[in-house]
């Protein structure tokens, strides 16, 4: 497997039973991004440590996990609307100055 991937074993054993060191972090900000049912972003999330937790983590971290682990938050945009200036012949009164 290592010359599959092209590293030394002493590479693959280093790391094989090492733990993430952000996964713990990652658990928090994913357990209140899911109570935001997936709309909050970085800056509310990193508020929301403080408020649930007491926790002050940097805002850059948060969003460093949450790159790596593809939390993405979902923006509720409006629908725009097309305001369509065109001439509507039913709607066009007739001149009534120029009449004889």
């Amino acid at each position: 497997m290592c010359a599959v991937l092209e590293i030394s074993p002493k590479t693959y054993y280093k790391y094989r039973n090492s733990e993430d060191p952000d996964y713990y972090d990652y658990l928090i900000i994913k357990e209140i991004f899911d109570d935001s049912k997936g709309t909050y972003g970085y800056r509310r999330i990193a508020d929301g440590l403080f408020q649930k937790y007491g926790v002050i983590m940097n805002r850059k971290k948060v969003l460093r996990i949450m790159k790596k682990y593809n939390i993405q938050a979902e923006y509720i945009r409006k629908a725009k609307i097309k305001h369509k200036n065109k001439r509507i012949e039913d709607n066009v009164k007739p001149n009534l100055l120029f009449i004889k």
